[in-house]
């Protein structure tokens, strides 16, 4: 059996052995770096266009400081000064704060939040009629409506210009407090579901496996723990540090030869029906090799295997002449898969829920002191969270039944993409649709007011890409608070200052880049998107769309029947994951490499079994870090160049 992950408590001098604690001083040095991330991100991330720094659930950024504190500050500490150097359990302690911190910046909020902010003014013309359509609709305390602050935001305030920083303290004040709602409230989810998922349905936490064996505390006298003596990793780590060398050379000096991490087959796929396969990319990302290699064989196959099937689907549409998309129809079985597994996931925790819920009203005393947050109060925080950003909405003019229900199909949501990451170990991953899709396919437009219509574009904010949400962080920083000894409890207020912090920076920074470089410079997605489809809605509106119902019911339905076989029969090698995830951007691109984590795992099982498996351990992880620390190397030199060299997904 694998070592458990509680064996990282091992200290090395006998001095070090004390109780676990977050200590003030890893608390300080996480709020550092994550002030540092969040400042540079959007420069480099929407600007240069380089490595994401955060662009999935294993962020580059946050693990290139990490590693590096790691390899050199704390192993000249522990080499030099051992009594200075870095615990497990702060060491844990910057990890979870970065990771948290790490959705501020990113899609989880900024990307497009500042875009959301000034684009119906900017982008409003008379073609588009959006001053009649939209506007009126929108309250000013919830924009940006100062006209030299939207000119400029797009168009940049040029070499003499003053950024207009007076202007955004009010959205930003009350954006953060809406931001701060959906953490706590999500947190207290995570709360609730933590003992389920850790201790009873034991979770794997595969993105948490690595951290835990890199900051066990070394033997004395070395600077480095075990891990870090292995030749096995040493040697994984070789291969990306090759790959990436040739590669970041040969973005900066094209004649310097590379080896080719992406092929492109869709040149290939131009007859009939062949041509329903676009578009299909085929890269390698070995750091997505190397976490496949942890993850189980079921796991991995389904993902690579339904997006396959998707493709498939697709190409039989065309074969019997249905004038149906294979996107359409295999995004909607997702939709409905996702109410499944829900159900699934309802129906497993209901002896742990009933525990909550009556430990909530005084009904039940319960031992939850190990507990991220008393059960009480995580049910009654997200109880009033939730009603919180319904009453946030409701005075902005929406309806406050949709707004009440918005925010629990957000919850749906975010329950299947956290049970993918945290137990399927998928770090890269988000839904292509909006949780309104399932109020809008079954009801139509037409029983929505204009207003509301126009409101729910500010879905695109928090819950459309879900590449970073900040749930699946709470729950790996649990697993790592239990790695390292330390109760989760004590996790609250470190990842509470963090994403304060965090808020700071990317404000700080973001503002910074968009007005300096123009927003239209950045805009590589399209901005008035949410905006245009509200204006859709409003002048084409629509009634049941019966066939897009009965696509959702096929997913569900196909959901239930992968769980049934997964529970009754031993010999069902696929996985129900998969399935509620083909059409968006994350198995599009990765799809490849999960295929060759699979691939590699199996044949090596096979050839020498477990043994084999975890004599190859090392070596995979040896990968994700040496691909860690060739894309913060470009990152840092790109920032200098402003040559981007993409590596990791995102």
């Amino acid at each position: 059996m694998e070592r458990d992950l509680r064996s990282s408590q091992t200290v090395g001098p006998k001095e070090d052995l004390r109780p676990p604690r977050v200590s003030v001083r890893a608390i300080l040095l996480g709020l550092i770096y994550v002030f540092f991330v969040a400042l540079i991100t959007p420069y480099n991330d929407y600007y240069i266009r380089n490595t994401f720094l955060i662009g999935n659930h294993f962020p580059i950024g946050p693990f290139f400081l990490f590693s590096v504190t790691i390899l050199l500050c704390n192993g000249l500490l522990w080499r030099w000064r051992p009594g200075w150097a870095l615990r497990p359990a702060e060491l844990m302690t910057l990890w979870v704060m970065m990771t948290v911190a790490s959705t501020v910046p990113s899609s989880g909020y900024l990307r497009y939040h500042l875009f959301m902010l000034t684009a119906p003014h900017y982008f409003a013309t008379p073609e588009n009629d959006w001053e009649n359509l939209l506007l009126p609709y929108l309250p000013d305390w919830l924009i940006v409506t100062d006209p030299y602050a939207v000119r400029t935001f797009y168009e940049g305030v040029g070499r003499d210009g003053v950024i207009p920083w007076r202007v955004w303290i009010r959205p930003i004040l009350i954006w953060s407090g809406y931001a701060g709602l959906i953490w706590f409230s999500l947190f207290c989810l995570a709360a609730i579901l933590r003992k389920q998922w850790s201790e009873r349905e034991r979770f794997q936490f595969p993105l948490v496996k690595l951290p835990v064996e890199m900051v066990e505390a070394p033997k004395p006298g070395r600077a480095w723990n075990r891990f870090f003596h292995d030749p096995r990793m040493w040697a994984g780590f070789a291969v990306p540090v090759v790959i990436h060398t040739l590669g970041g050379l040969h973005a900066h000096f094209p004649s310097v030869p590379h080896l080719p991490m992406y092929f492109y087959p869709d040149r290939y796929l131009t007859a009939r029906p062949w041509y329903a396969l676009r578009s299909v990319v085929i890269f390698i990302y070995p750091s997505v090799v190397g976490f496949t290699y942890l993850l189980s064989l079921d796991v991995s196959l389904s993902f690579w295997l339904f997006y396959v099937l998707y493709k498939v689907q697709s190409v039989l549409l065309v074969v019997f002449g249905s004038n149906v998309s294979g996107w359409t129809l295999a995004n909607r079985q997702e939709m409905g898969a996702y109410l499944a597994l829900v159900a699934y996931v309802l129906w497993l925790a209901r002896p742990h829920l009933k525990t909550v819920f009556l430990a909530a009203i005084g009904r039940r005393q319960v031992s939850d002191q190990n507990e991220p947050l008393p059960y009480s109060a995580a049910f009654w925080g997200l109880t009033l969270g939730t009603l919180a950003m319904a009453l946030f909405w409701h005075l902005a003019g929406m309806s406050f039944w949709l707004a009440l229900s918005l925010h629990l199909l957000f919850y749906i949501m975010c329950i299947v993409l956290s049970w993918m990451v945290t137990d399927g170990g998928f770090l890269f991953l988000l839904a292509i649709f909006r949780p309104s899709d399932y109020l809008i396919i079954p009801l139509g437009t037409a029983r929505f007011s204009n207003r509301d219509l126009v409101l729910l574009a500010y879905e695109k904010t928090f819950m459309f890409d879900l590449r970073e949400f900040v749930m699946p962080h709470y729950l790996n920083g649990f697993k790592a608070a239990e790695s390292v000894g330390v109760s989760p409890r004590r996790w609250g207020v470190p990842t509470a200052l963090a994403l304060a912090i965090s808020l700071l920076g990317a404000y700080i920074g973001g503002l910074w880049v968009w007005y300096t470089k123009g927003g239209l410079n950045l805009a590589y997605w399209y901005a008035p998107e949410p905006f245009d489809r509200a204006a859709r809605q409003i002048l084409s509106q629509t009634r049941t769309n019966w066939q897009e119902v009965g696509f959702i019911g096929i997913g569900a339905s196909v959901m239930t029947f992968l769980i049934a076989m997964r529970m009754r029969f031993i010999w069902w090698r696929i996985h129900p994951l998969g399935y509620a995830m083909t059409t968006s951007w994350a198995p599009y691109t990765v799809w490849f490499s999960f295929f060759l984590g699979w691939l590699f795992k199996g044949l090596i099982l096979k050839a020498g079994g477990f043994r084999s498996y975890r004599a190859f351990r090392p070596f995979f992880l040896g990968v994700v870090v040496g691909e860690a620390i060739m894309a913060g190397i470009w990152v840092i030199v790109g920032l200098f160049t402003g040559v981007a060299y993409r590596i990791m997904p995102g």
